[in-house]
């Protein structure tokens, strides 16, 4: 060893000139190149350059004296890991290590240690490490100091209700919640307990639940309930134990926070979903859920019923299970599960819906679940086939009649048309805007005015039918006569909403009709003019006839030449009566009548007599009973009485008699007239009181015939009085004619002009 110590100026000459040396040894020592050192940080070598040079600067630094004592830097050695949070105890280690690299450095450079040299040395390490401790100690009182100034800001801060309590119940600490809720200062609550400040009621609470956390030294979570001034509060308290330094339960912390408005949210959430749940139970739906793999999880609502299914058959078994065998609904869960939303009708339980299908998915796109809705649709799909079944006999209907039908919307003036109307009119539909526009421009000048006041006449007025006729110009140019007929369609308070129509061309018929009268004023005109110019001839031979008969000077030969001649003019008279009668009912006009009261039975009686003295050769019956008045023409009925009496004769054979009676009943009196004899053929029965027919009968030995008109006027003079006319024929019972007259006539007759 050295007996003369080194000076310590070239010790830290030595120490500077091998620093990299040293800085490398001490970073393999401590890992600090790959940074795994002992302070787990990542330390570069100038880093480890600094340390070394720091501890060369202390030496220098104790080398000018030892004794006093030095000042370090502002920035010290062990700044950087106090600032990075570093281990002191790896600290202390590291300077350790660096003191033995140091040392070993030294022996290689042959130096000869001295105890002034180890002791400056030894002081620089010393001195290092006492810096960092210092150091480290202040940032973590610093730190300290923050954490609990933050952690005094947090409680004061938060809006929870913070709070502790001795054993005692006297409070320890309140934050600013405390204060603004129990509206007292933090002065006047430190110290206290629950019954010096608050109500016994609340009081009480608060103490059981401190009592009951600070016997179990368990944590409590429940709802407190405190009346204040503004109201019931509801809080939602969490108290748990503060235990001291030896783990003995010696405080309460309490942490409050109001819920008050929340619960209130909550519970009328809760109210509206229930509200909700009952209208959907109530409502025809089914709501249903499935899981990804289509379990279903949900399956419940009032359409359940419809579909004959309850809840329990249904949750927990899969889609592919409960619809099986229903291709449509198994493809549904399919598009489901691969997340298309869509909706469909389906029927299910004999009953119809509609369901609504929506799938949920997840933050990756893949469907975690799916929900729907289905909706008991059964009656619309009645009401529709229906309306179907309505609208296709709507249009069968329009497409058999030969009107058109029309349904004119009041407000816009649109007219929808059957498909009639375009063929009826000779239209061109393409292009053609068939309003009420058009409709208005197709009808005459010369009507339009007319119809269109009429029409608006029955809205305004409230009526509900409007009819009408008048010429409409067809697409060719000409004109239709067209007979309308509307309803008005209205709502509830009697505003014309609608008017539905049917539009009948009647142009042949009125043509017609048109012919027929100029035909018939022909026919009248020449009806008269030849029954004017025969019944003045036929009168002079009648008139002639009866003035020779009353001759006394004529043989029997020419009495017979007279009579047939006055025979053959009275024939003739009746024939033409019955012309014209036939012609004034065929008019239209009906047979002119002259009622007066009358006896039915006394009348039948002199048109019986009168009959007898025409054909002394047959037998004529007559019975008669009841009130036999009533008020009738007895010309017309003299004229019934004789062609049915004739018929008869006509009819049967000629030694069977003709039967006649009159009988008076309650109302009404009745008049029978029956012959024996073949019956009448059932062929002619229906057309029998038709012009112009009559059966075949055997050659009337008299040489009368007729026209066939007596039975047709037989049934007009019936029918003029009011009366009814029946006639039975059978080979057993003969033939019968019921003519059944009412004793007044229910409307007056027509007039003789």
């Amino acid at each position: 060893m050295n007996p003369c110590p080194a000076p310590i100026g070239p010790l830290t000459e030595l120490l500077t000139s091998r620093r990299e040396e040293i800085a490398r040894r001490w970073e393999e020592r401590t890992g600090t190149r790959h940074g795994q050192g002992l302070l787990r940080l990542q330390t570069q070598a100038t880093g480890s350059l600094e340390w070394v040079d720091s501890v060369v600067g202390l030496l220098r630094l104790f080398g000018v004296s030892a004794e006093e004592e030095v000042q370090f830097p502002p920035q010290g050695l062990g700044t950087e890991h106090n600032r990075a949070g570093a281990d002191i105890a790896a600290v202390v280690r590291e300077y350790g290590l660096l003191r033995d690299v140091l040392v070993e450095v030294l022996e290689e450079e042959g130096w000869a240690p001295d105890f002034e040299g180890l002791r400056a040395l030894n002081r620089a390490i010393d001195a290092s490490i006492a810096d960092a401790v210092a150091r480290h100690t202040e940032a973590h009182a610093r730190t300290l100091r923050a954490t609990e100034a933050k952690l005094h800001d947090i409680l004061e801060h938060a809006p929870a209700v913070i709070y502790a309590k001795d054993k005692a119940g006297r409070y320890l600490f309140v934050n600013r919640a405390f204060e603004r809720t129990a509206d007292m200062s933090r002065a006047d609550v430190v110290g206290h307990t629950d019954r010096e400040l608050f109500p016994p009621a609340v009081a009480d609470e608060f103490t059981a639940a401190d009592r009951r956390v600070l016997e179990t030294g368990q944590p409590l979570e429940y709802d407190e309930y405190v009346q204040w001034t503004d109201g019931l509060h509801i809080y939602q308290a969490l108290k748990f134990p503060l235990p001291d330094a030896g783990g003995r339960v010696d405080a309460v912390c309490g942490i409050s926070t109001d819920v008050t408005e929340t619960r209130r949210a909550q519970r009328e959430r809760d109210q509206a979903r229930e509200r909700l749940r009952r209208v959907i139970t109530e409502l025809p739906v089914v709501l249903w859920a499935t899981d990804p793999e289509g379990n279903i999880t949900l399956f419940e609502g009032e359409g359940l019923r419809a579909m004959g299914v309850r809840t329990s058959e249904v949750v927990g078994r899969n889609t592919s299970d409960v619809y099986e065998g229903r291709p449509q609904l198994l493809d549904a869960a399919r598009r489901a599960q691969e997340g298309e939303t869509f909706s469909l009708e389906l029927e299910m339980g004999g009953s119809w819906f509609m369901a609504y299908v929506s799938p949920e998915l997840g933050p990756d796109g893949r469907v975690v679940g799916v929900s729907g809705v289905s909706l008991d649709i059964t009656e619309r799909r009645s009401a529709e086939e229906v309306l179907r079944q309505s609208e296709t006999r709507y249009r069968l209907a329009t497409l058999a009649t030969r009107d058109v039908i029309y349904d004119w919307d009041l407000a816009t003036g649109d007219i929808q048309w059957s498909e009639l109307a375009a063929r009826q009119f000779l239209l061109s539909p393409e292009g053609l805007e068939m309003g009420i526009d058009w409709w208005t421009r197709s009808i005459h000048p010369e009507d339009r005015g007319r119809v269109a006041g009429k029409m608006q006449q029955v809205i305004d007025e409230g009526l509900d039918h409007w009819r009408d006729e008048y010429r409409f110009r067809r697409g060719d140019g000409s004109w239709a006569i067209i007979e309308d007929r509307g309803q008005v369609v209205r709502d509830d308070e009697g505003r014309a909403l609608r008017m539905v129509g049917a539009m009948h061309d009647v142009t042949e018929r009125r043509v017609a009709e048109e012919e027929a009268r100029r035909r018939a004023e022909f026919e009248q005109l020449l009806i008269g003019i030849v029954g004017h110019d025969l019944r003045n001839p036929l009168s002079a031979i009648t008139m002639a006839s009866a003035t020779l008969l009353r001759r006394d000077n004529l043989d029997e030969r020419q009495r017979k030449v007279i009579d047939r001649i006055l025979s053959s003019a009275e024939r003739a008279t009746r024939m033409l009566r019955d012309v014209l009668d036939f012609t004034q009912a065929r008019l239209g006009g009906g047979i002119p009548m002259q009622p007066r009261t009358l006896d039915l039975h006394e009348l039948t009686r002199q048109v019986l007599d009168e009959v007898r003295l025409a054909h002394p050769e047959r037998i004529l019956e007559l019975a008669s009973s009841g009130d036999g008045a009533g008020l009738w023409d007895p010309d017309r009925l003299a004229q019934i009485i004789t062609n049915l009496v004739n018929n008869a004769l006509s009819y049967s054979p000629i030694d069977c008699p003709v039967l006649v009676r009159t009988h008076g009943a309650r109302g009404a009196v009745m008049l029978c007239v029956h012959n024996a004899g073949a019956p009448i053929p059932s062929e002619l029965l229906p057309r029998l009181f038709e012009p112009m027919k009559r059966a075949e009968r055997p050659e009337a030995k008299d040489g009368r015939g007729g026209l066939g008109l007596g039975l047709f006027i037989v049934k007009h003079i019936v029918d003029a009085h009011g009366g009814r006319l029946r006639v039975r024929s059978s080979e057993q019972g003969g033939t019968l004619f019921m003519v059944r007259l009412p004793r007044v006539l229910s409307s007056p007759p027509p007039m003789k002009s």
